[in-house]
């Protein structure tokens, strides 16, 4: 995979070698990262190299627990568009949702999922390109962030239900408990950040519809522009522009992506999945955001998600959530 990585997202390890006293531009030199490219906004790294830049820093600084403090010393510039998304979103779960949706833009090779049971919101990423080792330090401080990100948005109390990561605990595990505040698990099956569903859906205080779909559509400008290997995120960026004029074909969405539809076929199914399905994924994900929005009626709802009629859009809603959309409205109110 050619995957690359947005430069100014580098910046926090930039920040992180810079607080344990270690010469920063040595270690990005070092790594083949050149760092004037850390104050360009579009400027992307080689993948590879960022995650050696990582991993030299790992050997380093003299504290296992490193990447935890990412937690403290992020900035919304950091993730081009999506940080200030993130902090604008109604809630913590469509804050989330977006992350889910355009991480792309920031590092392709990272995939995020989430889901929802009946008590959590489950937050989950696994790296796509499997040659990849994953840095100890950095799935901490990918965690670290999305915690200090949500911390930001919800207020100082916020605190997530549990917290999990793949590597054996270190020395330092009680640093883990100071920042995140709740149970952490050690050599866990994936990294997992779980939310108490009543805080996820609760209104965000700094709450702005108009920031947050105005940076929407940089992101998605920009994901349109790239040319990564997470076709998925690219084939839901297509779809989301196509809804409002009905379900687009797999046909025009390869055309869109400058792809044969059978092409298409073989990397969605490579990624496991199929175009059915993401285009099923991408109507309930606008669907859970858009219900939450009182300024957007059903019908208008059911427009902007390319159903021709309202009762068609309610029984996908219902068939998704269990719920019709004016329950699950009436919830969120």
């Amino acid at each position: 995979m050619n995957a690359t990585l947005l430069a100014s997202a580098a910046r926090i390890l930039w920040r992180l070698l810079e607080r344990h006293g270690v010469d920063p531009e040595h270690v990005f030199r070092e790594a083949g990262l050149d760092p004037n490219d850390l104050h360009d906004s579009r400027a992307r790294y080689a993948d590879a190299k960022a995650r050696a830049a990582w991993a030299l820093a790992a050997r380093l600084i003299d504290n296992p627990c490193f990447g935890l403090l990412s937690a403290e010393i992020w900035r919304p510039t950091d993730f081009h568009a999506l940080g200030y998304a993130f902090l604008a979103s109604r809630t913590l779960k469509t804050a989330i949702e977006r992350v889910v949706r355009y991480n792309a833009v920031v590092d392709p090779a990272v995939r995020f999922e989430a889901t929802q049971d009946t008590d959590h919101l489950r937050l989950t990423y696994q790296v796509t390109d499997h040659e990849i080792t994953e840095v100890s330090a950095l799935q901490d401080a990918r965690l670290a962030v999305v915690f200090g990100l949500c911390r930001e948005a919800y207020g100082a109390s916020f605190s997530p239900a549990e917290v999990s990561v793949t590597h054996a605990a270190p020395s330092c595990r009680g640093e883990f408990f100071g920042l995140f505040r709740c149970p952490v698990h050690f050599d866990a099956p994936q990294p997992e950040l779980v939310l108490d569903r009543a805080l996820a859906e609760a209104p965000l205080p700094a709450a702005s519809r108009e920031l947050a779909i105005a940076n929407d559509a940089m992101l998605t400008d920009t994901l349109r522009t790239l040319d990564h290997g997470d076709v998925v995120s690219r084939v839901k960026t297509a779809i989301i522009e196509h809804l409002p004029s009905g379900a687009p074909s797999a046909d025009l969405i390869a055309r869109d992506l400058f792809m044969s539809a059978r092409t298409l076929h073989r990397r969605l199914s490579e990624a496991g999945t199929s175009f059915s399905e993401t285009l099923d994924a991408v109507r309930r994900e606008l669907a859970e955001q858009y219900v939450t929005d009182p300024t957007r009626s059903l019908s208008e709802i059911s427009f902007l998600l390319g159903f021709s009629e309202q009762s068609a859009f309610s029984r996908a809603f219902r068939r998704w959530t269990g719920q019709p959309p004016s329950a699950a409205r009436d919830t969120a109110a």
